[in-house]
């Protein structure tokens, strides 16, 4: 959270270059992208092995691949292990996004919603997950502390071992990582890099089940593209058009952050409004994305189709929506995020066939959503997966 909401200043350059130079680097980029692929076979072999009609939380199942694929490549460690003392991370986290998702009334309200927060406990659950988060960031930076990076290979090292090498001397630039820097990063880490991918993931897997032409054309692109396979590695969504266009689809429908935050510098007019320095100004990337001038009368269906022959980045030199902010202070997962968006459900689309449970129609699968800083689905998604069965 400090990246996105920090004023733009040398500092906010210095930290996020470290975030995706140490983070989204090729070194890094490589080691997700094979932490990855083991935890998609470990989920298809856990799938395959499950009796006929069983259902699946996928929701469930898309935080525990993505926390894994993340705290991974960031800690060298399975998300799975346990502070020293207090609740589990997996829990504290849980419950602290939640409460981020769910957003204060003061920030609205400034004067009454202060009171409101206080009243409804808002502040003292914000304040007091803070502190478990904070402890257990300390737990592992001390854990990396124990180690001499100077003995450890370059290969081995993951980011926080990266982060405290770099805290040990200054940049080019003259700037010096120091403790509060490096925990403000591993939080951004946990805190922004995971249930943005999840909330992405699920609203993919409920709109293609919503609609059986996108999920039957999106199912022969892929099973096409790839033929039969045996392991998962051997997928490349490279060439799979449609597959990114169903992603991109899902972007603008269901944007992970609705509501951008503040990017002005400097003193701007709006259509003929002064925007001052330090102006709150909540940009509704939700309601851009549905404007009918730039999407058509059919703008609330989803209709991948519609990204045939469009080019260009969108927050970059397009701006009919932006699920990714725009400018530079985009987020910097933009590129690697929908990748790993499109090879998950490449991967399930592929090696399953899925549908509703207890014969409930495609239409009527609730897509309700909730949330303020990410448009999460308000009820778990639940799905039925029959292994695909290829003909000899």
């Amino acid at each position: 959270m400090d990246i996105a909401f920090s004023p733009h200043s040398g500092h906010w350059k210095e930290m996020r270059k470290l975030l995706v130079s140490e983070f989204m680097g090729p070194k890094r980029a490589k080691l997700s992208n094979h932490v990855l692929v083991t935890e998609m076979e470990r989920i298809i072999r856990l799938l395959s092995s499950h009796p006929p009609a069983t259902e699946v939380n996928l929701s469930n199942m898309f935080l525990e691949i993505v926390k894994q694929m993340v705290c991974k490549v960031a800690f060298g460690s399975d998300y799975r292990r346990q502070p020293v003392k207090g609740p589990s991370w997996d829990v504290m986290l849980g419950e602290l996004t939640m409460e981020l998702l769910n957003g204060s009334v003061g920030d609205s309200f400034p004067f009454l919603g202060y009171f409101i927060d206080q009243f409804s406990g808002w502040n003292r659950r914000l304040n007091d997950g803070f502190k478990n988060l904070d402890t257990y960031i300390d737990t592992i930076i001390d854990d990396h502390l124990k180690h001499n990076t100077k003995e450890i290979s370059e290969e081995d090292k993951d980011f926080v071992h990266s982060l405290l090498d770099i805290s040990s001397k200054e940049t080019d630039s003259g700037y010096r990582l120091n403790h509060v820097d490096l925990k403000a990063l591993v939080m951004d880490i946990l805190t922004g890099g995971i249930h943005t991918t999840v909330v992405t993931l699920i609203w993919v897997m409920s709109e293609i089940n919503r609609n059986p032409r996108v999920m039957q054309k999106l199912q022969n692109e892929i099973r096409n593209c790839t033929g039969k396979i045996e392991k998962v590695g051997e997928l490349d969504t490279t060439k799979m058009t449609y597959l990114k266009m169903v992603v991109k689809e899902t972007l603008r429908l269901h944007p992970p952050a609705p509501l951008m935050v503040p990017h002005a510098l400097s003193h701007t007019q709006i259509e003929g409004y002064a925007v001052f320095p330090s102006t709150t100004v909540l940009i509704n990337a939700w309601g851009i994305a549905r404007d009918p001038s730039n999407w058509g009368e059919n703008v609330s269906e989803f209709y991948p189709e519609r990204f045939e022959n469009v080019e260009g980045d969108f927050g970059r030199d397009r701006f009919e929506m932006l699920p990714f902010g725009g400018g530079r202070r985009s987020c910097p997962a933009m590129n690697i995020a929908p990748a790993n968006v499109e090879f998950v459900i490449a991967s399930l689309v592929y090696w399953f066939n899925w549908e509703l449970p207890n014969g409930m129609k495609s239409q009527e699968l609730n897509i309700e959503n909730g949330g303020t800083l990410v448009l999460r689905k308000n009820v778990p998604l639940c799905l039925v997966p029959t292994k695909h069965k290829w003909e000899d």
